[in-house]
């Protein structure tokens, strides 16, 4: 009598186990498909924002090209969460930054966002772990409908333990001490501003609002904050003897990661001027004359030679900041080193004059270049375009000029003539994607006011990348010869 009754229960247990072992399978299926395809993509602020989770370490990662991106440990759960910025509608966060409190605004904007993608990310992953773990389910041997329901009770399960771990266990003070990668690992002014706006959240029922401040802080330092190269290299080279340094940049084009950089530089060196030979912005909006407030920011004079892209307006909104010199037509004495700046005769941004009309006119203006190297004698010609600077080829040691956003070293009859690539990495454009173009400036190194050396700095996007190349300049007599004058392409 108990041989049958024994035989029922071992074929009860061995349909368990077998089920078991198929939700096991649709778990597994689930969480491969979870790392494969659960992204959720939706408008969060003045930004498009991709969410997404894997199996992996417990943490939050956001990511923000070109930026890098910032992690915290924030919960226990095996799983990672990813929220990245694929792109940033730069004229409407320029609008909600014009704004009153634009912080504020910009915080509410993307709390209100954020939340719905959440839960449509949840959604999405547990519908697609459902459908994993069936799949998994029906492909066993003797192919049943139950083995297809097993697995997917197995992988809905599996990701609802994963994803429900994380929110229920979120720890937004993690933020505390975040680990930065790529180029934010050397932000410590970033890191501030991610940790100043978690600090005081306690209540594990707001991890929305603090995930929303965290991507409205990465909006915002992306209009206030940017990349920062703080190594020993740098501070090695910074310590070097009683020469005066002035840090060449240029083309920044309205990028505030641009002027973030070039704070950062003119710390980290050392430098007792910042030398910007034009194109500071870019559209001619006066929106970005308010690049000022960050330039109040960098400790040392901002000697400034408008370009082509920097409208009347914005030359004067500039020029009214406690820290910029507007250059032009005139000479600035940097601690004995003579600087004689000549504005961009021409403003393209509105095109209401074309490429070959600019050109003419900068020719035009080139013999009074000329002769104002003549009457100012300057150690130093800075001007936005080479092209302005050919006339004293010959008559001056040095000149310095970006427009080509090229980096270029060249001797003519004598004279240095200096080019920079674009410190705000072409612009605006490149905070929409993983740009593989560089942060680019350069640190003149003078004594009794001769060049006699220069390190050229390069920041190279979300990868990380940092490099300075070091160029000595041999002695030269002061050049007497004059040059000629060339077109230059235009930017």
């Amino acid at each position: 009598m108990l041989q049958p009754q024994l035989r029922w229960h071992h074929g009860v247990v061995r349909r368990g186990l077998f089920y078991f072992l198929v939700g096991l399978l649709g778990a597994v299926a689930a969480v491969l498909a979870l790392q494969l395809d659960a992204e959720t993509t939706g408008e969060v602020g003045p930004g498009r924002v991709a969410v997404r989770a894997r199996f992996g370490e417990p943490r939050t990662e956001l990511r923000l090209p070109p930026l890098g991106q910032v992690s915290a440990s924030t919960h226990w759960s095996p799983i990672t969460l990813e929220a990245a910025v694929d792109e940033v509608d730069v004229d409407r966060l320029q609008r909600l930054l014009a704004g009153d409190d634009p912080g504020d605004r910009l915080r509410d904007e993307v709390s209100a966002d954020l939340e719905p993608l959440l839960r449509a990310f949840a959604v999405r992953a547990l519908l697609a772990a459902a459908i994993a773990g069936a799949l998994a389910g029906a492909l066993v041997p003797r192919r049943r409908w139950t083995h297809a329901v097993a697995g997917m009770v197995g992988g809905t399960v599996a990701v609802a333990i994963l994803l429900g771990g994380a929110w229920r266990g979120y720890d937004a003070d993690a933020f505390g001490e975040a680990r930065f990668e790529g180029p934010l690992e050397r932000a410590p002014a970033l890191f501030a501003t991610v940790r100043r706006h978690v600090d005081g959240y306690d209540d594990v029922r707001r991890r929305v609002e603090v995930l929303g401040d965290q991507v409205a802080e990465l909006y915002a330092v992306a209009s206030t904050a940017g990349p920062s190269p703080d190594s020993g290299e740098v501070s090695a080279l910074a310590d070097v003897g009683d020469e005066v340094r002035l840090l060449h940049v240029s083309d920044i084009h309205s990028n505030p990661l641009g002027l973030e950089v070039t704070r950062q530089l003119a710390e980290r060196f050392a430098v007792d001027a910042v030398l910007d030979t034009g194109d500071l912005t870019s559209f001619g909006f006066p929106i970005e004359g308010r690049l000022g407030e960050l330039i109040e920011k960098i400790p040392v004079p901002y000697l400034f030679v408008p370009g082509n892209h920097d409208s009347p307006g914005n030359r004067k909104a500039l020029d009214a900041v406690k820290n910029v010199e507007l250059v032009d037509d005139r000479v600035i004495d940097i601690n004995g080193v003579r600087i004689l700046g000549i504005a961009d005769p021409t403003f393209t941004a509105a095109n209401q004059i074309d490429t070959a009309e600019a050109r003419a006119v900068k020719r035009e203006a080139a013999p009074a270049v000329t002769a104002a190297v003549a009457i100012h004698d300057p150690d130093v010609l800075a001007v936005h375009d080479p092209l302005m600077g050919q006339g004293a080829w010959g008559r001056v040691p040095l000149i310095v000029a970006g427009h080509t956003h090229q980096r270029a070293s060249a001797r003519h009859g004598g004279t240095l003539v200096l080019t920079v690539g674009s410190t705000g990495s072409t612009g605006l454009g490149s905070l929409l994607v993983d740009t593989k173009k560089s942060y680019e400036a350069e640190v003149l190194r003078f004594v009794d006011g001769d060049l006699v050396s220069i390190d050229r700095v390069e920041l190279r996007g979300v990868d990380g990348g940092f490099r300075v190349e070091r160029q000595l300049i041999q002695p030269q007599s002061r050049p007497l010869v004059a040059g000629r004058i060339e077109d230059q392409p235009d930017k």
